[in-house]
């Protein structure tokens, strides 16, 4: 039986199901009330892309994450998914508001982010979250970052900072080849299933998913700059990251001349580096 819209779209009984897989909620040590502005301006001496909101926030919070660990702090995660990411019966998703107005219809299935727990004034324990997405020079705590969602039927869990990724019913088959594949239906929804996945030796997600972000503020900023059909071809794609994706990984459109398909290649190549340099220089520090 499908709920009415006024229903709970899932118990506290099939929550617990649903996330009986996650990876456990890591043991944070707090932090001092000095510090948590202390890193807070690590985080945004980095200069890590944030405005463009259509994608990559993953890659973000697992930059971040390497970046706190660094610095002898142990982050979390903390994901937060739309209705439509765990019932068959919503099609309910974050309706976010664009701050470079590049989509009037921003619209997340899921969001992440990294926390941890700190001191505050008073001497108490808060848990705090860092996410410039939503506030560029503020930490949030956990009510605060959620109610920016403006969702109140979302469900948020914790993981630890190794948790890259979630399985989704859909991709599920491609992330494990173990799957019995005769066991499942040909067409699968983009259900969370519980079950998360790490970054093995050598991925570059990371460092693809922060070049790509900087990618699309260098369009944002050049493209009133071109000639008219350029500008509308790319006022157009910045509207779906994964065709900002593809304009990095396929040959030149013919929308597009030789000469701003070279610079936007060149800017993206030159920040690929930036970015694998710094997440090489992050990870060596932890060995």
């Amino acid at each position: 039986m499908i709920p009415s819209t006024h229903a709970p779209l899932i118990s506290p009984e099939d929550y617990d199901l649903l996330l009986g897989a996650k990876p456990p909620t890591p043991e944070l040590t707090p932090i001092s009330f000095a510090e948590r502005e202390e890193l807070l301006d690590l985080v945004i001496a980095e200069n890590i892309e944030y405005r463009y909101i259509n994608g990559s926030c993953e890659d973000r919070a697992h930059y971040i994450s390497l970046l706190l660990k660094k610095h002898q702090v142990t982050a979390g995660k903390i994901w937060n998914f739309a209705p439509a990411r765990y019932s068959l019966s919503s099609d309910e998703l974050f309706n976010m508001t664009d701050p470079l107005g590049i989509s009037e219809n921003t619209t997340w299935g899921y969001h992440v982010a990294p926390f941890l727990t700190a001191y505050n004034e008073q001497g108490e324990i808060e848990t705090l979250v860092i996410d410039q997405s939503l506030s560029a020079d503020v930490l949030l705590t956990i009510d605060e970052w959620l109610a920016l969602m403006n969702c109140p039927r979302s469900i948020y869990l914790l993981t630890d900072a190794d948790s890259y990724l979630f399985f989704s019913l859909n991709n599920y088959l491609m992330q494990d080849e173990s799957a019995p594949a005769d066991e499942w239906p040909a067409f699968l929804p983009s259900i969370i299933t519980g079950n998360f996945w790490n970054l093995a030796p050598g991925d570059d997600y990371v460092q693809k998913g922060l070049s790509i972000n900087d990618l699309a503020l260098e369009i944002f900023s050049i493209k009133n700059q071109l000639p008219a059909h350029e500008e509308a071809y790319l006022h157009e794609l910045l509207k779906n990251i994964d065709d900002v994706i593809r304009l990095t990984e396929v040959a030149k459109p013919a929308e597009l001349s030789s000469k701003t398909y070279r610079s936007l290649i060149s800017y993206y190549d030159k920040r690929y580096a930036h970015w694998n340099d710094r997440v090489a220089h992050t990870q060596a520090c932890l060995n």
